[in-house]
């Protein structure tokens, strides 16, 4: 399970940091969000932490529905954003 919501945080990462660029496959949808509102554009892509969190919290809650754990639930989709972390700073050095 852990490995997922890894996986889940690179996959945010690469999303909003990558294929975002105009001329990737999804810069369409990126220049679409940009006329969007902040608190909705983020979670849509624009923010990879924001991206990582949605995901992983949709994610769990489909995936674990009829054995749901809060705990469990809250430690995935934090080590998802913090999987987002740990690219930013090995590759930005961003803090």
């Amino acid at each position: 399970m852990t490995l997922t919501f890894i996986l889940i945080g690179i996959a945010a990462w690469t999303f909003s940091m990558i294929l975002s660029d105009s001329d990737m496959i999804f810069g369409w949808w990126f220049k679409l969000i940009d006329n969007m509102p902040e608190w909705i554009a983020k979670p849509l892509g624009k923010c990879e932490y924001c991206l990582a969190g949605q995901l992983a919290l949709w994610y769990y809650l489909i995936k674990y529905l009829n054995d749901y754990d809060l705990s469990e639930h809250i430690l995935m989709t934090s080590l998802s954003i913090f999987t987002v972390q740990i690219i930013n700073t090995l590759i930005y050095g961003k803090d």
